[in-house]
């Protein structure tokens, strides 16, 4: 009996040391150059299957107007006509009253947005809120708003977008920016919305 606990004893504990030696067997093949691999299966949908706007439902509709600006708005100059910024809004002024907009590239700010999202695309890393996407400037604690990079894929989409078929297939636009829906891992709830060129 004892030497039947014996070999039970050895053949668990020489099962283990084989599983815990796989996993990183299994890491060292889909590494390369001390990288490990990553594969980023998208799937795209010909039709689009639902609103984009879900993380963004409480906030402004893109495009709309406002009598007045919310209050802690802060203005932020630039050469032609001024935004004005607030909890990761951009707003300018149109005749009366101000438009929610997404801002011109290379407009600087010193603190992203509360519920950013980090978007990797190639080599560089870009940083996303409500319709507007930044990259940080060198290795300054400052962050300027850049057009939106083709391949980027994001979770939402601002209210106020329009849906556009081109060649049989439909697309989200956004300031004449066009997204594909995709199915993704890259995303909390496995949609997400990707940067076309079209």
């Amino acid at each position: 009996m004892k030497q039947v606990n014996r070999i039970f004893t050895a053949f668990i504990v020489i099962l283990l040391a084989v599983l815990i030696n796989v996993e990183p067997a299994e890491a060292q093949r889909g590494r390369r150059n001390g990288r490990k691999q990553v594969k980023v299966v998208r799937v795209r949908h010909r039709v689009v299957v639902r609103r984009a706007h879900i993380r963004y439902a409480h906030l402004p509709r893109w495009q709309s107007s406002v009598m007045v600006l919310p209050t802690g708005a802060t203005i932020i100059k630039t050469r032609n006509n001024p935004y004005y910024f607030h909890q990761g809004i951009y707003y300018a002024q149109r005749n009366n009253g101000y438009v929610v907009m997404r801002p011109a590239a290379g407009l600087r700010i010193r603190v992203l947005p509360v519920g950013y999202r980090r978007l990797v695309v190639g080599p560089r890393n870009y940083y996303y809120y409500y319709g507007t996407f930044y990259s940080q400037v060198g290795t300054t604690e400052e962050y300027k708003t850049v057009d939106p990079p083709v391949g980027a894929v994001v979770d939402a989409l601002p209210d106020g977008y329009e849906v556009k078929t081109v060649n049989g297939k439909e697309y989200y636009v956004l300031d004449d920016v066009y997204y594909e829906e995709v199915e993704t891992d890259e995303v909390q709830d496995g949609i997400g919305y990707e940067v076309v060129k079209i």
